[in-house]
């Protein structure tokens, strides 16, 4: 006859033994209950136990000190123990558990699915042992049934194998050293190990150095207690690093047997939400909880101190009885709690209201309960659980949150930019009210919770791109041009600045992006570019008309030379007329190409089609307009142009104007140093072109008065200007940083009073222009 296993559950609360018997009654166990330590020892006295589940706080004897006594006769046969308990509590306390003979942990609430599969795991396991023990007694008694014994444990063993190898945890044995002598699928799965690989390797190595002590110290607790677990951080063959569970049980002195789960995961949802309750930690530190209990069949309540402290209530004036609450609630608040009490409380959910009470001082406390009940073996409630805690000062950090909100709204819409807020995955949470202007937008709906590229044309995308990733390494970039997409599908340009929002720990939040319409001032740069052109050609009037007086007096020489011969030979030589002949026509063409150019460089060239052009011929041809001033004005320009460099593309006009207005800078800023200084004579203007890795540079020098530390930040923004009133518009250098810009390059500015000015722009070869 078969004797079911006996299994010991013990627990002070009744309702809960009732619970376990619920759950594990469909086990095929004996289950012996007890409701205190001691009752737990009389009844085990001398009975074979197959596993124990022990509660761990019990008045008069704890779950650690019974676990002791349960097994300290039993030398040989020593009873697993799995401890039960409604709290998460401290390293020392698990490790006393250990100590105490536990193999495991199940918290509170118990998850049944959880429960009834440990157990199980260990009563198979039990089982397995009754049967080897049976078998080998038969063997003792007839050596007949040796072959049947030695067939039942090789099924035994296949059977149990294929437990292991199918099971989703790793098992792995090893031996005293810690090398592999057996390993499942999921070890090789968690591990990327083959089989024939790991049972070459040993257990330690496959622990970074980081987690060696903590592999030596979990072999040296299973020295001690014959159980053991930890979490270790162990190598996968990939290299990364995994974190896992591994539980370990030692079956001799030279075998140990373990079980690992990979819980990477969890340890990263640990460490999430440790960092996100961490801001919290200080708060719940000084938050005053209290708990109670209500004996619904006295109608008598039982507090805990912190209770008093919430209600401001004397503890020596308390008489258990609810209606020493009514007394001090706020009088507009007194049926919401008695409603809740008497009402929702009848529910098997817990509950949870809100309500005020009064102070002995008048103040009035914003206070949160929440509820439950507990029920007896008939299914009815008998008590009633909860805490109180006083919420007033969260109430008006709300209360003042909304009213913070408003201002912030207030101001947001109050703001004469677009003002968008955007979260890191380029989602519009929030918009200002001229934002929706901008985008000619309906209502918030049009905007909010919408893809901010859905509103970039395409060829703008990258450049959102890179205005996010420098927001997020540099935490704001500013004034960036860039063409927006209005609901209606039109476009208009744009400048915008992103600011990078970010947690107190500066994890990065969100973007907010402020958005100036730009449409009117680029029509105004557009005619001012126009403008200064014909301004520049203005000044460069008289260096023109040199150019053009030069052919024509040589026109007029050769015109000279021809009357000269026709007056002096009745004939002329008809080579003689046709060399003189091609030197006017020379002369001509010359005089045609300069105006040509003047021509080109007045024109508006809005719908100009980008080509490749020869830098050095652009800088040749704006230097050949602008020579003349420098050379009536006594300045030196020298110009060095590598001619081994590339062509780029681009618009080889508007290129040419940058040079005519970097170059006019330059001979008012020498010009300004020769006003201040009498003795000053030296001014020197250079220009040169050159190679540098991937990219080109033109770098144009002066050695005239410099610019101040505080304008060269400035001196390229939209009409900011450091020449005297009347003199400069302030939208030269902004004009020619935009025009670079539209090369895909750089105008970087360096400058002291001293040495002067350098003006270089760098134009990236490899970037189509």
């Amino acid at each position: 006859m078969d004797y079911l296993p006996n299994l010991l559950i013990v627990d002070d609360n009744e309702i809960n033994i009732t619970y376990l018997e619920a759950l594990l009654g469909k086990l095929k166990v004996n289950l012996i209950k007890a409701e205190s330590g001691f009752d737990a020892l009389d009844k085990s006295n001398g009975v074979e136990l197959a596993l124990a589940i022990l509660d761990i706080q019990m008045p008069g004897m704890n779950g650690f000190e019974l676990a002791v006594k349960i097994n300290e006769k039993r030398v040989n046969n020593k009873v697993p123990i799995i401890f039960v308990t409604a709290n998460h509590f401290h390293e020392l306390d698990v490790t006393q558990g250990y100590i105490s003979g536990a193999v495991d942990y199940i918290f509170k609430p118990i998850n049944s699915h959880i429960l009834f599969s440990k157990v199980n795991i260990f009563l198979e396991l039990f089982n397995h042992k009754q049967t080897i023990v049976k078998e080998a007694f038969k063997l003792e008694k007839n050596a007949e049934n040796l072959i049947w014994l030695n067939a039942a444990l090789k099924t035994s063993e296949e059977k149990y194998r294929s437990y292991i190898d199918n099971a989703p945890d790793g098992v792995f044995i090893v031996d005293e050293t810690g090398l592999f002598l057996e390993v499942n699928i999921a070890a090789c799965s968690m591990t990327g190990y083959s089989k024939e690989e790991l049972l070459t390797m040993s257990f330690f190595g496959l622990l970074p150095e980081e987690s060696i002590s903590d592999g030596i110290e979990h072999f040296r607790t299973l020295t001690v207690t014959d159980t053991a677990k930890a979490d270790l951080l162990y190598s996968h063959k990939s290299g990364a690093k995994h974190w896992c569970a591994v539980e370990s049980v030692k079956l001799s002195e030279t075998r140990v047997l373990g079980f690992t789960k990979d819980i990477t995961q969890r340890k990263l949802d640990e460490k999430l939400l440790k960092e996100s309750e961490s801001s919290l930690e200080e708060a719940q530190r000084i938050a005053h909880i209290g708990s109670w209990e209500w004996d619904m069949t006295k109608n008598i309540g039982k507090w805990s101190k912190e209770m008093f402290r919430v209600y401001d209530i004397n503890p020596d004036t308390y008489d258990g009885n609810q209606e020493s609450v009514i007394g001090i609630l706020h009088p507009d608040d007194v049926e919401i709690f008695t409603n809740n009490m008497k009402s929702n409380l009848w529910t098997e959910n817990s509950t949870s209201f809100e309500y005020r009470v009064i102070h002995k001082d008048g103040s009035i406390h914003y206070v949160c309960a929440e509820a439950r009940l507990e029920f007896d073996k008939s299914g009815k409630p008998f008590k009633s659980i909860g805490t109180v805690q006083d919420i007033t000062e969260r109430k008006i950090a709300e209360q003042t949150l909304k009213i913070s909100e408003e201002k912030y709204r207030t101001m947001l819409n109050a703001s004469p930019d677009g003002i968008l807020l955007i979260d890191l995955q380029g989602i519009i949470t929030e918009v200002s009210e001229i934002g929706l202007e901008l985008f000619d937008a309906d209502n918030r709906d049009d905007l909010v919770g919408k893809n901010f590229y859905r509103f970039i044309p395409l060829e703008e995308a990258n450049t959102v791109k890179d205005i996010f990733e420098k927001t997020v390494s540099e935490g704001l970039f500013q004034n960036v041009e860039l063409k927006i997409r209005k609901k209606n599908q039109s476009t208009f340009f744009s400048e915008i600045s992103s600011t990078l929002i970010q947690a107190p720990d500066g994890e990065p939040l969100s973007f907010m992006i402020i958005i100036r319409d730009i449409s009117q001032r680029k029509k105004i740069e557009t005619k001012q570019l126009h403008a200064d052109r014909m301004a520049n050609l203005g000044e460069m009037a008289s260096g023109i008309a040199h150019e053009i007086n030069q052919p024509l007096n040589i026109i007029s020489m050769v015109m000279d030379k021809i009357l000269f011969e026709t007056d002096k030979n009745e004939t002329i030589d008809i080579e003689f007329l046709r060399t003189k002949s091609d030197k006017i026509f020379d002369n001509i063409t010359r005089i045609r190409n300069i105006i040509d150019h003047v021509r080109a460089f007045s024109r508006n060239d809005d719908n100009y089609v980008l080509t490749a052009f020869n830098i050095n011929s652009s800088i040749e041809n704006a230097v050949s307009m602008i020579m003349e001033q420098f050379k009536h004005l006594d300045i030196n320009l020298n110009t060095q142009l590598n001619q081994q460099i590339p062509q780029l593309v681009g618009n080889t006009y508007k290129f040419e104007q940058v040079i005519v207005n970097l170059l006019t800078n330059a001979k008012d800023a020498v010009l300004e140093k020769r006003n201040r200084q009498v003795d000053y004579c030296d001014l020197k203007v250079e220009i040169r072109t050159y190679r540098e890795n991937q990219s080109l540079i033109v770098e144009i020098t002066d050695n005239g008065i410099g610019i101040d530390k505080e304008d060269i930040h400035n001196i390229m923004l939209p009409f900011y200007t450091t020449k005297e009133e009347g003199k400069g518009t302030g939208l030269g250098l902004s004009i020619c940083y935009q025009i670079i810009k539209e090369m895909n390059g750089t105008l970087d500015i360096s400058s002291d009073g001293i040495n002067g000015t350098k003006i270089k722009l760098v134009l990236d070869i490899q970037k189509p222009n």
